[in-house]
């Protein structure tokens, strides 16, 4: 079917209103991994869509993980949902539990959510797209997520504006106390932390926010090597940067 054919879908239109996302969630990896992930696909209602940068398959590599932000014309948004609507994504709730006699360990979920008409239908698969056999419901919703890869040829090119480097307003970060002479292979570099930033790292071991203005180009210029010091406790750091729809350190 072509997704531009289908009836008119009641999106939201608020910069902050998350049309659709995909995410990973879990698996086998640690806790500051799973803090610093960003979404594999965001699109807000404004028609922005946001999507990882490029980083170099290096250690250590950036601290904070580049996001890329791009644009839907509204005739793209009305078919990414028409998209969604064949996959059986609005209105339905599919069972997307493993095959019968499949096991396998230590992967993530696949997280799908899409909101429209005010309701937001969610749709959990886990280890998608790496069991074999699989099931319909499986194969359909990681039909869907592959699709979301290629946008121009989902909703069509003439519907997608061209990207560029996504500059938050706020990073979403967490600190643990580290020993850096555990570190080698590189060295570690041990940054002071600013008191302008009006957040203390002794106090951010679960979560905390600070503003993209007060932190400048602390984490931006860091990388996975980079600790933190203040008073006389050196810190590790993972950093994200706050995307639409993120519930901040709730």
């Amino acid at each position: 079917d072509d997704p531009g054919a289908q009836a008119s879908y009641d999106l939201a239109t608020g910069p902050d209103d998350v049309i659709l996302r995909i995410a990973s969630d879990g698996g086998f990896t640690t806790p500051d991994m799973v803090f610093s992930r960003v979404p594999q696909l965001l699109v807000t209602g404004d028609g922005r869509v946001f999507t990882p940068g490029v980083i170099p398959e290096i250690y250590p590599g950036p601290l904070v993980m580049p996001v890329m932000v791009g644009t839907l014309t509204t005739e793209g948004l009305q078919r990414l949902a028409a998209a969604a609507d064949d996959a059986r994504l609005i209105g339905f709730v599919a069972d997307y539990s493993l095959p019968d006699g499949i096991g396998i360990a230590d992967a993530p979920d696949t997280v799908v959510t899409v909101t429209v008409a005010g309701k937001t239908y969610t749709h959990r698969a886990y280890a998608l797209g790496i069991d074999d056999p699989t099931t319909p419901e499986r194969e359909r919703l990681a039909k869907f997520v592959n699709a979301t890869a290629d946008l121009a040829t989902l909703v069509g090119a003439e519907n997608v504006g061209s990207t560029t480097d996504f500059a938050p307003a706020a990073y979403r970060f967490r600190a643990t106390p580290t020993d850096p002479t555990q570190w080698s292979d590189p060295q570690p570099t041990i940054v002071e932390w600013p008191t302008s930033t009006g957040v203390v790292l002794s106090k951010s071991a679960e979560c905390a926010v600070v503003a993209a203005d007060a932190i400048g180009d602390l984490f931006s210029a860091a990388n996975q090597a980079t600790l933190f010091q203040e008073g006389d406790v050196v810190y590790q750091v993972a950093v994200v940067v706050e995307l639409p729809g993120d519930a901040g350190c709730s």
